[in-house]
């Protein structure tokens, strides 16, 4: 797909146990001009969740998977990590981004990928924080 052709700049992909923070995140890039696709702002009454997230997927350049102890125990963010990485196994038309909200430790399947630690000030790898 080019990118022109994506919907969404942005989809974030987390465990609604962490969803205050990643609210936060999703209201700030949209701030900055990004199209996100945020599942309280997309999925609406009676729609079939796994479809949306299903077109959501298909429809983003970019997938932010927000890391956390909460993260690693959701059956839905292991679907979405995985549909991403399927569509694009080299990470280069469609970004994966992961972004680490806690010190939990990381999945050995996530080790190889330079992650945004959220924060001022964290980063990986030489790669800025996403948060100002």
């Amino acid at each position: 797909m080019d990118l022109q052709q994506f919907e969404y700049d942005v989809f974030l992909s987390y465990s609604s146990k962490d969803k205050p923070t990643v609210q936060e995140l999703a209201e700030r890039l949209k701030q900055d001009g990004l199209r996100v696709w945020f599942d309280n702002w997309v999925i609406n009454p009676g729609d079939l969740i796994p479809l949306a997230i299903e077109r959501g997927l298909e429809r983003s350049r970019t997938l932010v998977l927000v890391m956390s102890k909460n993260a690693f125990t959701s059956e839905w963010m292991t679907l979405e990590r995985q549909t991403a990485l399927f569509r694009d196994p080299t990470n280069q038309q469609r970004r994966f981004i992961p972004l680490r909200l806690d010190d939990s430790n990381i999945k050995d399947s996530l080790k190889q990928f330079a992650y945004l630690k959220n924060g001022p000030n964290h980063c990986n790898q030489g790669r800025s924080s996403i948060w100002k």
